[in-house]
């Protein structure tokens, strides 16, 4: 059934065509803690799950210029540990995008980030950026304190309890405090672990919501209560959803965190940039019409360009020649019949000159 050479050809066919789904599973994948396109338990792609549950459009940006082409008052911003601070172009267009009644989420924990852009949209809230711990009311360890609402609110409606993750607290300031530790919790200030004498056993608010302009800012002191592994935990996916249900648009802005696949990134570019997306129909209709062009039509097209190429210097026999390499299955009178013509043909042609 296999021919000599079958096994390794196909051997070879099999390893090259692994290697090209790998290729593409790495290239649209995210490995990156937090990542909006990471679907293991520290990534954060149900997010877009839930938000879908509650009927609302995900969009994932990757430059704050979009926040202009949203509707503010329809929309919630998520943004999660920014790994870089925001230059003053990009805080002006959330600034804006807040003021003029959109609903911005920042969810960080000891990075500065998250801080940076709440003082620059003018909130007052702050993320404390010390860990809190709770050695009675927590989960598998005391670095997974479970919190409860502190008011009644939409946000926190039907929510029991959230459980952090290695989270810190909130200053609120002025702000509203939803959701707040036990008066069991402490923050670990010298981070060995432990209750010492120095620390102080109270409660500690963990989420604050506050009005900024037309708009609304929540701050939340960890974003790994929205990590795949640990939105099925206590409340916190009921607590997203009521964050979610009020808005038709929910913006994941990946503007300041760890890269996305290339994959990923190539596809938001055609999806928000009309230009790109007409330049990659453009060549990608080129490139199937290429492949898709079957291959004795090119030998053709090049035997005929060489063959055109050579015939004003050629001679009977060589156009001959030409003739039989073109149509091997023309008998010889045909070809004698052709090459008569086309020599015939160029004397014309030649006469005209």
């Amino acid at each position: 059934m296999f021919g000599e050479h079958s096994y390794p050809r196909l051997l070879l066919f099999v390893l090259c065509a692994t290697l090209a789904v790998t290729l593409v599973v790495a290239a649209g994948t995210s490995s990156a803690s937090l990542g909006a396109y990471n679907a293991q338990w520290d990534g954060t792609a149900e997010i877009r799950a839930v938000a879908g549950d509650t009927g609302a459009e995900t969009t994932v940006i990757q430059n704050t210029t979009e926040y202009g082409r949203q509707t503010p008052n329809e929309t919630l911003a998520i943004v999660l540990s920014p790994a870089e601070t925001y230059t003053d172009r990009d805080t002006a267009a959330v600034r804006s995008f807040v003021r003029a009644g959109g609903t911005l989420l920042v969810a960080e924990d000891y990075g500065s980030g998250g801080n940076q852009l709440l003082n620059a949209v003018g909130a007052e809230a702050r993320v404390d950026r010390r860990p809190l711990r709770d050695d009675r009311r927590a989960g598998p360890s005391p670095a997974f304190p479970r919190t409860t609402p502190a008011t009644n609110h939409t946000y926190t409606t039907g929510v029991e309890e959230l459980m952090l993750n290695h989270g810190s607290v909130v200053n609120p300031a002025t702000a509203t405090t939803l959701i707040r530790s036990s008066e069991f919790s402490y923050l670990d200030e010298n981070q060995n672990e432990a209750l010492d004498d120095s620390e102080e056993l109270r409660s500690q608010p963990v989420v604050t919501v506050e009005t900024v302009g037309e708009g609304t800012v929540i701050v939340i002191s960890d974003p790994s209560i929205f990590l795949n592994s640990m939105l099925d935990r206590s409340g916190n996916e009921a607590f997203l959803m009521n964050v979610v249900d009020p808005h038709q648009t929910v913006v994941l802005d990946v503007s300041h965190a760890t890269s996305l696949p290339p994959l990923i990134t190539l596809r938001l570019l055609f999806q928000q940039s009309g230009v790109a997306a007409f330049i990659g129909g453009c060549v990608s209709l080129l490139i199937a019409s290429v492949l898709m062009t079957p291959p004795h039509i090119v030998s053709r097209v090049q035997n005929w360009r060489a063959d055109e190429t050579t015939l004003p210097n050629a001679s009977s026999a060589e156009i001959s020649e030409a003739v039989r390499r073109r149509h091997p299955e023309w008998d010889d009178e045909r070809v004698d019949r052709v090459t008569d013509r086309l020599m015939k043909h160029k004397e014309r042609d030649s006469t005209n000159e």
